[in-house]
C-alpha cells in the first residue's frame, strides 16, 4: 500500500474510527486535517500530494487525496522522508514541527494546543497504517 495514496487514505480513515482512543481524545475536534507531502518527482509526487482527512468529534467521516495544494482547516506539510521517519516513530512530530521538519502551513499552534492528544493518537493510528 502506498503512502499517501487512496488506499492507504481509507485504510487510515477506517483505523481512526475503530480506535477508542482517538474518539475519546478527539471527541471535540471539528474540522479538517490534511497531511501534506511537498513536492518530489523522484518519490512520484511531483505536485505534491496530501491526505485530507474530515474529522469530527472523534470520528473521520471521509478521507480523500489531493494532488498540489490542499484546503483544510488544518495543514501539515514536510517531505516525504520526514513523514517516513514520523511514521515509522524514528522521529516524534512535535520534535519535527519545533525543528521545522514539519510545517504546520494552515490553521495555528495555538488552536492545535487543545488537541494535543488527539494529534499524539492521529500518528499512532497512521503509524498501524504505514
Amino acid at each position: 500500500m502506498q503512502l499517501f495514496g487512496e488506499a492507504w487514505a481509507q485504510a487510515y480513515c477506517q483505523k481512526l474510527n475503530e480506535s477508542e482512543a482517538y474518539q475519546k481524545a478527539a471527541s471535540t475536534w471539528e474540522g479538517s486535517l490534511a497531511l501534506a507531502v511537498r513536492p518530489d518527482p523522484q518519490a512520484g509526487f511531483p505536485q505534491g500530494v496530501a491526505v485530507v482527512l474530515d474529522l469530527w468529534h472523534g470520528a473521520c467521516r471521509g478521507a480523500r487525496v489531493v494532488e498540489g495544494e490542499a484546503e483544510a482547516d488544518f495543514v501539515i506539510e514536510a517531505d516525504l522522508a520526514t513523514w517516513q521517519e514520523v511514521l515509522e516513530g524514528r522521529l516524534e512530530p512535535l520534535t519535527a514541527l519545533m525543528r521545522g521538519l514539519l510545517e504546520l502551513k494552515r490553521g495555528s499552534i495555538a488552536a492545535l494546543a487543545p488537541y494535543a492528544q488527539a494529534a499524539q493518537e492521529l500518528v499512532r493510528v497512521a503509524r498501524e497504517v504505514a
